[in-house]
């Protein structure tokens, strides 16, 4: 599996409170990634279609990472739902990311 994609890591900085403003994130670091969009779905919430997006990105290892950061890939925010370790190699990690737009 070819880690050619840049990801950037953040993870709430002291002024993020639940809403979570755009200039309250810090960022982490900036690493490579594999990342796999598998599915999305369109849904209709309170009246308005809404897309949600999931996508799987596998990384090296850190434990600095858990469901309280997100990542920005390509322009866009997912939110970090889960950390799961890659059961074939214990150097990787798979963050399962979900981003509502």
């Amino acid at each position: 599996m070819n880690m050619n994609d840049r990801i950037t890591l953040q993870r709430p900085g002291p002024g993020a409170g639940k809403l979570r403003a755009q200039d309250a994130w810090e960022p982490v670091a900036t690493v490579w990634a594999n990342v796999l969009f598998p599915s999305g779905a369109e849904v209709v919430r309170a009246g308005a279609e809404v897309s949600i997006v999931k996508c799987s990105i596998r990384i090296r290892s850190r434990a600095d990472i858990d469901t309280s950061a997100r990542v920005l890939f390509k322009g866009k925010a997912y939110d970090v739902e889960s950390a799961l370790p890659d059961g074939r190699d214990s150097h990787f990690i798979f963050l399962v990311c979900k981003a509502v737009t």
